[in-house]
């Protein structure tokens, strides 16, 4: 399977144990990095994102949707992310691909999840109600894809109808632009488990944020958000979280099942990988 990774500015050390994951558990994976830095790992293809860049993926540059206000640097970066993963996909003829955050141990190969997701939809992660993130992703038919990215080209040319309808008058991120999508054209969106319901659990968010803590607190262990899906369960005490040799699986009715993958908001992903890992990316 293609794996498509995307991070701008400096490359932090826990993007790669993030990449090294993937080459663990899916060894025969093609691995991509659309970065602004260049990235030397080895088993993975650097991308640089001006030599993939789209007429879209420009416009929406030009927009520059948050040029103004206090928000989160980080959240212009995630917005544009949606663009050049597309990018890359189109520009490599990539029909197929997983796409999580850099901050995501894997921990289940594509094979032994490949019949949880639909054709001809992104399948994806739901953390809140109204947001969607890309704790887990694939999408099978790339044009699919293009057309959620023009979807919300469109949204941000016009954002302010969007910002009042759907988040308060506040500042869109991606996780609502997602959602927003979502919306205009629900045939298009599959929304992967993030509670026990099959055999295996996405985490969105809130398993790594639990277990790890969150990146803006030093003693945030146990951290839960009533407002998080997984979160609201947690705290209803429905199901229970048990890292067993670093292999965290979700508990219900006494019953367990594997985590698919650990989105680690502390970034510390050196602690949660699991021991029989070995470097591949060096």
């Amino acid at each position: 399977m293609n794996y498509i990774f995307y991070y701008f500015g400096q490359v932090p050390d826990y993007v790669e144990y993030s990449i090294n994951s993937v080459l663990n558990v899916d060894p025969k994976s093609q691995i991509f990095i659309c970065s602004d830095q260049k990235v030397n790992f080895k088993n993975v293809i650097h991308v640089d994102p001006k030599l993939v860049e789209s007429k879209n993926t420009k416009i929406v540059k030009e927009l520059n949707y948050f040029v103004d206000g206090d928000q989160n640097p980080l959240w212009s970066s995630s917005m544009m992310r949606i663009f050049y993963i597309n990018d890359v996909a189109r520009h490599f003829k990539i029909d197929s691909f997983v796409h999580f955050d850099s901050d995501v141990l894997l921990f289940k190969p594509f094979e032994k999840l490949s019949y949880l997701f639909e054709k001809n939809k992104l399948n994806i992660t739901p953390l809140m109600k109204e947001f969607l993130v890309f704790g887990y992703s694939f999408i099978q038919n790339n044009n699919i894809f293009t057309e959620i990215v023009e979807i919300i080209l469109d949204i941000l040319k016009n954002p302010k109808d969007y910002e009042n309808e759907f988040y308060n008058g506040n500042r869109l991120t991606e996780m609502k632009a997602l959602y927003i999508a979502s919306t205009i054209n629900p045939k298009i969106f599959n929304l992967l488990p993030v509670l026990p319901d099959k055999e295996v659990v996405f985490d969105p968010g809130s398993y790594g944020q639990y277990l790890g803590g969150v990146h803006y607190k030093k003693f945030s262990k146990r951290y839960t958000n009533s407002e998080h899906i997984v979160g609201k369960s947690l705290i209803n005490n429905e199901i229970f979280v048990r890292n067993k040799d670093r292999r965290p699986e979700i508990i219900k009715n006494e019953k367990s099942y594997d985590l698919v993958n650990l989105h680690v908001h502390k970034k510390n992903l050196k602690k949660f990988q699991p021991k029989e890992f070995v470097w591949k990316t060096r």
